[in-house]
């Protein structure tokens, strides 16, 4: 969210910063290298060339060392796909891509990706859920596999008409909505939009996510609305105008472990395993700047307060205690203004809380669904 904005700059510009260090030093190696009075500096230039090159190229495996934390037996995510995969041409030119897994006929769980990601980071969920139920996941245009539209909206509305889409593309069966992040928002947007059909909706998960602009309910929030249009707009649009060059330093931060750092102190709570870290990290690396940009900017328009009381699915809301980037206030507010609306709180957990905690969140996801069942 907006807070994803300010980390991704500061580790693109260091990375950059690291990357001007070693054309310096290369260079003053190559000046000084066959001055014998200079011999002694010549010679740490090129030993400091050396050890920043490696840090550029190997980094990452140093810092999800360091930051990573050792669960005995536990499941190491690996970024994969369904086999089943179908390609959904919508009348804005945006092409959205649809995996199916599990069992067809099964009751549908239909999931919804949180921004600068994609429908890989449901691994465990996959995994999960697969014996059991339908599984229906896409990814938001211009991430993943998705195309975005020629007009290039990233409204909230646009990414619930792509919901909506999806939900009857798939003939998904008794459908269960689950969304992280930007996702729970989309949810709460098909909600507003498509009343008319929330009573096909048999349950909605969300999670880690926030019912208003999501700079209104950040830590920070204070500042980061004082300098939503001033500051954080502006960038957005740089974003927008420098992709090719920021996908690249991107890219470079991933490798060199610069955002893994981000990555960490933003989303998780510190029980996370190096893979996890190292997972979460590759997903975000893919999503392209100009994405990201216009997706936050549709962010600061986004409002769903007035749908929350009028919400008479069954609904649970999962928040985290350490979540930075969505407080755990916006979960409580949610649940009280949804009629009936159930809270899990995880402890300790940040805002990749369904990776970090994964058991306890898929277990309370299971025994809900079965409830809304039972209600049903």
């Amino acid at each position: 969210m907006p807070l994803i904005l300010l980390a991704l700059l500061l580790a693109n510009l260091a990375t950059i910063a690291f990357f001007g260090l070693e054309i310096y030093l290369w260079r003053e190696w190559y000046l000084h290298k066959d001055i014998l009075a200079d011999h002694d500096y010549a010679r740490n230039c090129l030993i400091g060339a050396i050890a920043m090159l490696l840090y550029l190229l190997l980094g990452r495996s140093i810092i999800r060392m360091l930051l990573g934390k050792k669960r005995t037996g536990e499941d190491e995510p690996v970024a994969n796909r369904f086999p089943d995969q179908q390609q959904l041409q919508r009348p804005d030119g945006s092409v959205i891509h649809i995996e199916y897994g599990g069992i067809k006929g099964k009751q549908t769980i239909v999931f919804i990706h949180g921004w600068n990601s994609n429908s890989m980071q449901w691994y465990y969920q996959k995994k999960y859920f697969g014996n059991d139920y339908h599984l229906v996941l896409m990814d938001h245009p211009g991430l993943g596999k998705s195309k975005r539209a020629s007009n290039k909206d990233f409204s909230l509305e646009k990414l619930a008409a792509d919901l909506d889409a999806v939900i009857d593309f798939s003939e998904a069966k008794d459908p269960i909505l689950w969304g992280h992040s930007m996702g729970g928002m989309t949810i709460l947007t098909f909600c507003k939009v498509y009343k008319q059909k929330l009573s096909s909706i048999k349950g909605i998960i969300l999670e880690h996510t926030t019912f208003t602009n999501p700079v209104k309910t950040a830590i920070l929030s204070s500042l980061l609305v004082t300098i939503q249009n001033s500051v954080l707009k502006p960038i957005c649009w740089l974003m927008v105008l420098f992709s090719p060059l920021l996908w690249v330093s991107r890219w470079m931060s991933y490798l060199n472990g610069n955002m893994l750092v981000m990555t960490r102190f933003l989303t998780f709570a510190g029980t996370q395993t190096g893979k996890q870290l190292d997972f979460t990290s590759y997903l975000s690396a893919m999503a392209p700047p100009a994405v990201t940009g216009r997706g936050l900017l549709a962010m600061f328009d986004y409002d769903a307060t007035d749908v929350l009381p009028e919400l008479f699915v069954p609904t649970l809301i999962i928040g985290a205690n350490k979540d930075r980037l969505t407080k755990l206030e916006a979960s409580i507010i949610m649940k009280e203004r949804i009629p009936g609306a159930k809270l899990l709180t995880l402890q300790p957990a940040g805002h990749m809380g369904f990776v970090e905690r994964h058991q306890e969140v898929n277990e309370a996801v299971s025994q809900f669904i079965l409830q809304t069942r039972l209600v049903s």
